[in-house]
C-alpha cells in the first residue's frame, strides 16, 4: 500500500541512513531524526553535538559519525545506540571555554568517543567493521566497540602523484574482502579489509576530478567536480555523461538497472541514457518506499518521484 505524502522535516536535510526499521536523518547543523519505514516521525530533533556530522554510517542499530568545526579546530568520533533515546548535547558555546583534553566535551549518549587530532576524510562499514582515514595519519579499521583492528600509514596513489591534488583522499568503501580508497585525481588504493595489506594501486583513467564515489556490489558511481557521472561495472565504463551542477546523493535502483542521482535541482535516473526530471529545491535524498521512489529535498519536503 502507498504511504501518503511524508511531513515536512523541521530542518535542513543532508543524508538519510537506513536502519533495520526505519531512517535516520541528519541536519546540516548535526541534528538527528528518527523516521518510521513510512517516514513518519514523532519526537523533535536532536543535537547530540552541536557541530556538523562530517560522515556517518550505521552498524548494528548504532550510528558511527564523525563531528568536525574548522573554527573551533575540534573533531570527534563516536558512537550512539539508535536504541535508546537521542538526548540533546552540549552548546558551541559550551565547547568554546574547554580548556583541555581532559574536559574535552563529548557527543552526548554515546557508547564511545574520541577526540581525533586530525581531520576524518572518509568513513566506511561493512556492516561490522569500521574504516577511517585521518589526514595525515593513516588508515584505521576498527570494531563496533572500537577497538582496533589494524592501522596502515596514509594512503599514497603513486600512479597520479604528479598530478594536482593527487594527496586528496574523496572516497572509501568496502568490497567484499577489500577496501578501495579514491583520491581526488583519479587513483584507486586497494587494501585487504581483514589487514590492511595493500593488494594494488591503479589510476582510474577518466577525465575529471572526483569528488566522490558510490558503491552497490559490482556498481560504482564516479562523480566529477563539474557534475559528470562514470557508471563503472566490473571496473568497466559503461556509461558516461554529465549531470551538470553538484551531485549531492546516488542509489543503485536494481530494478531500473539504473543508478537514480539527486542532482542540482533535478532527479536522474542514469541507464542508457539520462532521464532527468527538473525541479525548483535540490533534491538530497531518494528512498524507496512500498514499491515507490520519494525524493527529499534541501527545504525538507517530499515528493514522489516521476521516474
Amino acid at each position: 500500500m502507498a504511504i501518503a505524502t511524508p511531513q515536512q522535516l523541521p530542518f535542513t536535510p543532508s543524508r538519510i541512513l537506513q536502519l533495520d526499521d526505519g531512517y535516520l536523518v541528519i541536519g546540516y547543523d548535526g541534528q538527528l531524526l528518527l523516521l518510521d519505514s513510512n517516514l513518519v516521525y514523532t519526537e523533535k530533533p536532536v543535537s547530540p553535538f552541536p557541530i556538523a556530522i562530517e560522515q556517518g554510517c550505521i552498524v548494528g542499530n548504532n550510528l558511527i559519525a564523525t563531528w568536525l568545526d574548522s573554527e573551533l579546530m575540534l573533531a570527534r568520533m563516536a558512537s550512539i545506540d539508535l536504541d535508546d533515546k537521542i538526548i540533546e548535547g552540549p552548546s558551541r558555546s559550551d565547547l568554546r571555554i574547554q580548556k583541555s583534553l581532559a574536559t574535552a566535551l563529548h557527543p552526548a549518549g554515546n557508547s564511545w568517543s574520541r577526540v581525533l587530532d586530525s581531520q576524518p576524510l572518509a568513513l566506511a562499514t561493512d556492516g561490522q567493521r569500521i574504516a577511517l582515514v585521518l589526514w595525515q595519519k593513516g588508515i584505521y579499521c576498527l570494531n563496533a566497540d572500537s577497538s582496533e583492528i589494524w592501522r596502515s600509514p596514509p594512503p599514497v596513489w603513486s600512479e597520479v602523484s604528479n598530478m594536482p591534488r593527487s594527496d586528496e583522499t574523496v572516497s572509501m568503501t568496502f568490497h567484499g574482502s577489500e577496501l578501495h580508497i579514491w583520491c581526488a585525481a583519479g587513483g584507486r588504493l586497494v587494501l585487504d579489509a581483514d589487514d590492511g595489506t595493500i593488494l594494488r594501486s591503479e589510476k582510474v583513467e577518466l577525465d575529471t576530478v572526483i569528488e566522490n564515489v558510490y558503491r552497490d556490489s559490482k556498481h560504482e558511481l564516479v562523480c566529477g567536480n563539474k557534475g559528470e557521472a562514470f557508471h563503472l561495472s566490473d571496473n568497466i565504463l559503461r556509461l558516461q555523461t554529465d549531470i551538470t551542477g553538484p551531485i549531492q546523493n546516488a542509489i543503485w535502483d536494481s530494478e531500473s538497472d539504473a543508478w537514480r542521482i539527486s542532482g542540482w535541482r533535478k532527479e536522474v535516473l542514469l541507464k542508457d541514457q539520462p532521464t532527468i526530471t527538473q525541479f525548483d529545491e535540490i533534491p538530497m535524498h531518494c528512498l524507496k518506499i512500498d514499491g515507490q521512489w520519494w525524493n527529499l529535498f534541501n527545504d525538507g519536503s517530499w515528493k514522489l518521484s516521476d521516474l
